[in-house]
């Protein structure tokens, strides 16, 4: 009775309340829209130090966004230079003449791009997703027109298809969300991540739509402070199951013009690794081809 009153007390400010359902359940939650109060407390309480570390904590070469969303008041921040030489090792490809990420005939452009990628890297790629619908679509393009074998999320546990893939040495993996982060291929295995779109979160999520509203009734952008920081460090994520180790050498393409075309694109580019950049699939070709 009490977890029920608590659910339909929506006069409490700073949760966001909404519901799922399925043919058996129906499924009620509560979210907290910020936990950085809470999170300051609890290490003002614990009297410990604190250090946070990641390679995907800033964005365009700030903490702000991170630091707020914890509450933090750091005495002391750093950002240290990647020990690679991604000057060197990488070439990052935002290829030209591309459609729009909406329009119909987006799924064939990537098709034929990966295709072309795919045969100058031997296999070798990953194809990082932001959506299911997009994977399918390429994926039945791919599979029917290439000789490398293909392992898509879902067909297997993710464990089985890095195992599969690692073992097999030139064969390419399509997933979404979850093999943006925590991957970690080195070698030769992979030589080129193509990335199908910008990833920012879906605008029907009930979180997002929430932590928006909330974000506006203060007087900020939302777009600025939330869906934009959220969706560079994401990026960021994808962008980094390239590069593993100080010997590694690859191509990353992001098929999204919005990189160029968009003001914030600017915001995406200065927060990605130094990587020499092109327009030119023929110069990621050429790359990857010296690479093999």
């Amino acid at each position: 009775k009490g977890q029920l009153e608590r659910v339909f007390d929506t006069a409490q400010t700073g949760f966001s309340y909404w519901y799922e359902t399925t043919r058996r359940y129906l499924t009620i939650n509560i979210t907290p829209l910020n936990v950085s109060a809470k999170f300051a407390l609890m290490m003002k309480e614990s009297g410990a130090g604190f250090v946070f570390t990641s390679a995907t904590l800033s964005v365009d070469n700030e903490l702000s966004h991170f630091n707020a969303s914890l509450g933090l008041k750091p005495k002391q921040s750093m950002m240290v230079d990647s020990p690679f030489d991604y000057a060197n090792q990488a070439l990052l490809c935002l290829p030209r003449y591309l459609p729009q990420s909406h329009e119909d005939n987006m799924p064939h452009a990537i098709v034929k791009l990966t295709l072309e990628l795919i045969k100058s890297a031997k296999g070798r790629c990953f194809v990082l997703f932001t959506s299911y619908r997009m994977m399918h679509l390429v994926a039945e393009g791919l599979t029917t027109q290439m000789d490398y074998p293909v392992y898509m999320q879902g067909q297997m546990s993710k464990r089985i298809i890095l195992e599969k893939f690692t073992r097999h040495g030139n064969a390419v993996l399509l997933g979404t969300a979850s093999f943006w982060e925590g991957v970690d291929v080195r070698g030769s295995t992979l030589s080129c991540v193509i990335i199908d779109k910008l990833p920012f979160a879906a605008p029907d999520d009930p979180l997002l739509q929430a932590k928006m509203q909330d974000c506006q009734m203060q007087g900020k952008d939302p777009f600025a402070h939330i869906q934009l920081p959220q969706a560079v460090i994401a990026l960021k994520q994808g962008v980094g199951r390239l590069i593993r180790d100080n010997k590694d050498k690859g191509v990353l393409v992001i098929c999204d013009n919005r990189l160029v075309t968009r003001q914030y694109g600017q915001v995406f580019l200065k927060s990605l690794p130094p990587m020499r950049r092109t327009r030119s699939l023929e110069d990621a070709n050429t790359f990857l081809k010296h690479i093999n």
